[in-house]
């Protein structure tokens, strides 16, 4: 019951921003502002946005290879699976079910896998911050921004994009922090753990134990530099195709923006999508690309930015979900082959 509802108040959240920005809409206008896209631009935002599939895929290679000796393939097919329930899926389950995929296809222990997979994302967030980093550079209003009543009735802090850099690099180092206590205490945490068998009983002790000792072993990836440096140069790639599928698909319309107004349109989405919403953030998806134009180009035409809004979402989707669904057949054909195999033995 308790999911359930959770799942129609994240919904109603995501209905909620889609009919904000599209209730004074004009279809007619909207359709022929949707016909204006140059073809050859939108096709080259969607490559970007599968380049950004295999740079994400060697950021976790770093992570996860500093310790194990994982296939790319295992590791594209694990994240792309994951990457598409979240687009599926409320509440960003995808992360678990990545880590889930990862231990299914390798055998590697489900808690090192969740390890692995939370070390992605807090390396995934340098990434974010030099995004902020640009966005703030470039946009820094010394006033509040209302924005007009047809799109969001809602008023945009000056020190939003300062905030959100500080809201991230404080979570950076917490969770950095986190990880290097507990990879230095972790021996005497496991210690106090044996100590305590007589309470918790031989069978609890030794789960508790084996889980801590996995998740040990998959943060000493931070006494690796080549693991760290490749991890945070791979995730700044990946923001930067982001980057690119965004100028890619402004060039598409053949608008007039300042440089940083990418950087701001990212931010905004970073922030939207990170509230539990509708499947396939639908909603806070289009609510934070025709925020960004608004905030940053208030002269684009609104039709347009909704325009861009729908295909900048409707690439992202079908690339993630036509990906997603060819990794579950490439390792369906997998697992196949290999019964077949063993069958003949």
């Amino acid at each position: 019951m308790k999911k359930i509802l959770r799942f129609l108040i994240a919904t109603g959240i995501g209905v909620f921003l889609l009919w904000l920005v599209f209730r004074t809409t004009d279809l007619i206008a909207l359709w022929e502002a949707i016909k204006t896209c140059n073809i050859r631009w939108l096709i080259l935002c969607i490559l970007t946005i599968l380049l950004s599939f295999i740079t994400r895929v060697i950021r976790w290679h770093f992570i996860v290879n500093s310790n194990e000796n994982v296939s790319f393939r295992h590791l594209f097919t694990s994240t792309q699976i994951g990457f598409m329930a979240n687009f599926l899926l409320p509440g960003r389950i995808g992360e678990a079910i990545r880590a889930g995929m990862l231990t299914k296809f390798t055998r590697v222990p489900l808690s090192k896998s969740l390890t692995y997979v939370g070390l992605d994302r807090t390396s995934d967030l340098l990434g974010l911050l030099m995004i902020l980093c640009f966005a703030l550079i470039g946009f820094h209003p010394k006033e509040n921004i209302t924005l007009p009543p047809d799109v969001l009735d809602v008023t945009i802090p000056a020190d939003l994009i300062q905030k959100t850099v500080l809201l991230t690099m404080t979570i950076i180092f917490l969770i950095s922090i986190s990880c290097v206590f507990f990879y230095l205490y972790s021996l005497r945490l496991v210690s106090l753990i044996k100590k305590s068998e007589k309470i918790w009983g031989k069978k609890v002790v030794h789960f508790i134990t084996q889980i801590s000792e996995n998740i040990r072993d998959a943060i000493s990836m931070i006494k690796s530099p080549k693991a760290i440096i490749g991890a945070g140069l791979f995730s700044c790639l990946t923001w930067g195709t982001f980057w690119l599928s965004y100028i890619c698909l402004f060039k598409a319309f053949n608008i007039q923006y300042p440089w940083y107004t990418p950087p701001v349109s990212i931010t905004l989405i970073s922030i939207m999508i990170s509230v539990p919403g509708a499947p396939g953030f639908i909603g806070q998806f289009h609510a934070g690309v025709i925020g960004g134009l608004v905030l940053t180009a208030p002269t684009v035409d609104i039709n347009v930015a909704r325009a861009i809004s729908i295909l900048a979402h409707g690439a992202n989707f079908i690339s993630v979900i036509a990906v997603g669904l060819i990794c579950i057949y490439i390792e369906q054909l997998s697992s196949s082959i290999a019964i077949e195999e063993n069958t003949q033995k």
